[in-house]
């Protein structure tokens, strides 16, 4: 099989690292009340986003050398929050900064590397938002929500539309290079400190999570979907004690295979190498992985929300097809 190699475009995860904070004083004029956000209720896009700003939250974490700053947003009661992984993964002191200029602190309770997502706790309840998992139409009027480059900035709003979407990018960090796919392309301006913010619809569901921008051009940010961050809310909602199920699968979605001359007569995950549960069940490099379960998988997002919908320690039925004919095979998850 042959070795996939990428070569993209700069790229920056969109938080930053600090070394000052800045002063709150509460604004009691926010409704910080804790319920869904019915933005569909509002006359203007105007009134819906200015409602909409008080279920997102800017994060600082603080580190030897200082502090990352981010943003989140809550898209469940509980006080779950949504961010991307960098900009809590290793940080100590978690403080949060609510609309009404009030602060909290914060607590790591699920993280996912590979998608760059992760969920706080915040220590108060705020309101939140819908989510909508429909397709994402090229042309769709977007509006990213966050905390750019310093706190000073906190619940800046910007606009703009989606490019493209099922982006797959590489990202170099200091663990070494990764690969982000399914991702929504969009042109509303974000900048170091957006990283974990919302991507919302004119309607004022949420419909990605702001990661990260290119550095060589103006206008293209990318955000992850909601689907996968949904589902991991939803299991913390049960279970606060939830950790991802691991199966030990790495590879990149059929059609991104297909771009670089693999001959596939079917979507799913190209599997590029394999360890743990998947290794032990039979899987190995050049499969293409189809189903998991009863779930039909199309690419590594939904490859990802199937594989989040098990516990560690069940035992899952994994279809892949091997030299052009359908095989399957059992992993007991860990």
């Amino acid at each position: 099989m042959k070795k996939f190699f990428y070569s993209v475009i700069s790229l920056v995860l969109v938080c930053l690292c600090l070394t000052g904070c800045a002063k709150n004083v509460s604004d009691e004029s926010v409704d910080m009340s804790l319920r869904q956000i019915a933005t569909e209720d509002y006359s203007s896009v105007s009134e819906m986003l200015t409602a909409a700003r008080s279920a997102v939250v800017g994060i600082s974490a603080t580190y030897k050398d200082g502090y990352a700053i981010g943003s989140g947003v809550a898209i469940s009661d509980g006080g779950l929050i949504l961010t991307n992984n960098h900009v809590v993964e290793g940080g100590g002191k978690i403080t949060l900064y609510y609309a009404d200029k009030t602060t909290g602190s914060g607590k790591v309770l699920w993280t996912d590397p590979g998608m760059d997502m992760a969920v706080v706790q915040s220590s108060r309840e705020i309101p939140y938002l819908g989510i909508d998992t429909s397709e994402t139409v090229i042309g769709e009027e977007v509006f990213a929500l966050g905390t750019p480059l310093t706190l000073e900035f906190k619940h800046t709003v910007t606009h703009g539309i989606v490019s493209a979407t099922n982006r797959t990018l590489e990202v170099a960090s200091s663990a070494g290079t990764s690969f982000l796919q399914s991702l929504i392309q969009h042109d509303a301006s974000i900048n170091p400190g957006n990283s974990g913010g919302p991507l919302i619809n004119r309607q004022g569901k949420v419909i990605g999570i702001n990661t990260l921008k290119a550095t060589e051009g103006e206008g293209i940010g990318f955000a992850i979907p909601i689907k996968v961050g949904s589902v991991a809310v939803s299991k913390l909602k049960t279970n606060p004690q939830f950790q991802s199920a691991y199966l030990g699968v790495f590879g990149f979605d059929s059609e991104i295979a297909m771009a670089h001359g693999e001959k596939l007569d079917s979507v799913g995950v190209y599997v590029s190498s394999v360890d743990g549960p998947a290794l032990k069940a039979g899987l190995k490099k050049g499969d293409l992985l189809t189903k998991i379960g009863e779930k039909d998988v199309t690419n590594l997002l939904s490859l990802k929300e199937a594989v989040l919908g098990y516990n560690q320690g069940d035992s899952v039925k994994i279809s892949v097809i091997r030299d052009g004919k359908r095989v399957e095979f059992l992993a007991t998850l860990k």
